[in-house]
């Protein structure tokens, strides 16, 4: 076991720890946060949000299932098409990405509301 005089000697000359309580006059400044993070260590990614791209790429897919069941639906009610088989398929892949979204969304906000909630 470590005596807790010789623990204390060893601390001397460390930082103090990143708290938000360090970053409190720093806020009101724009960027302030970000700096912050890059100063300790954290990376910036160049381009665009990894995360917000990966969303509307996401989206994007649910829309276009959205709208390829659509259409497959028209095709079958105007007699075009006899392949009902696809027409079905099509509809329960864009029911199920829809649903996959919403659920995606709901967790999101939770996370968000979660992370609002706790105290600093």
């Amino acid at each position: 076991m470590i005596p807790i005089d010789s623990i204390s000697s060893n601390l001397s000359g460390m930082q103090a720890p990143l708290t938000m309580r360090n970053f409190q006059p720093e806020i009101d400044r724009p960027n302030a946060i970000r700096e912050a993070g890059l100063s300790a260590g954290g990376s910036q990614v160049a381009g665009p949000d990894p995360f917000g791209s990966m969303m509307k790429k996401f989206v994007n897919d649910v829309d276009g299932k959205m709208k390829t069941a659509a259409t497959e639906k028209s095709r079958i009610l105007s007699g075009e098409s006899t392949n009902l088989h696809q027409a079905m398929i099509a509809s329960q892949e864009s029911s199920v990405s829809f649903t996959l979204m919403v659920e995606l969304r709901n967790k999101l906000v939770e996370s968000y509301q979660e992370l609002m909630r706790a105290q600093v």
